[in-house]
């Protein structure tokens, strides 16, 4: 583990939640409202495992704009499963590199660049979901130098997408990318 991803795992996670919640909640919200008019009918009203829910603050986005008929969100890490379950969502402790859930429809939110093997992992997502909601930023200096996670280029995400997905809707809204798949 990288010094600065034990600093955000053991000390910015624990006092302040997801930097991109504190930082940027506004635009959060002008992105979910982005998303929410993209979004295919089948997706909507599906039992949801979002994967890498953080502190909550996008499962909670996701809920209202996805409208699901339960969600209940997976992470890792301890202080930031507190946080969710203070905000009242039902939660579970998984380290997406190593397990994956089941369910009808895989949400994730800015969590897939922070996952050791992303092709790996978008691979198990397809085999335990029928449905797959992914958006994840595009590699710019604000992800270069306070991001922990590893973030990729537009063209690399794409290729990923296209050797995993194969078939899949792909929007973006200025330095993120939406993915909605259906298997």
């Amino acid at each position: 583990m990288s010094f600065k991803h034990w600093i955000a795992d053991n000390i910015g996670y624990r006092y302040f939640g997801c930097c991109y919640n504190l930082v940027f909640s506004k635009y959060q919200d002008v992105l979910f409202d982005f998303t929410e008019s993209k979004i295919p009918e089948e997706f909507l009203r599906r039992k949801i495992c979002d994967l890498g829910c953080g502190d909550g603050s996008n499962t909670l986005r996701i809920k209202k704009i996805f409208k699901p008929k339960n969600i209940v969100g997976y992470d890792n890490n301890d202080y930031l499963l507190k946080r969710a379950r203070k905000k009242g969502l039902e939660v579970k402790k998984m380290d997406l590199n190593h397990e994956m859930a089941k369910g009808e429809m895989a949400t994730f939110t800015y969590a897939i660049h922070h996952l050791n093997d992303k092709e790996k992992v978008l691979k198990q997502a397809v085999k335990s979901f029928k449905y797959v909601f992914l958006c994840e930023p595009i590699r710019d200096l604000f992800q270069v130098l306070f991001d922990t996670g590893k973030t990729l280029p537009r063209d690399e995400w794409i290729i990923l997408f296209d050797k995993v997905l194969k078939r899949y809707q792909l929007y973006q809204h200025k330095n993120n990318l939406i993915v909605f798949y259906t298997s």
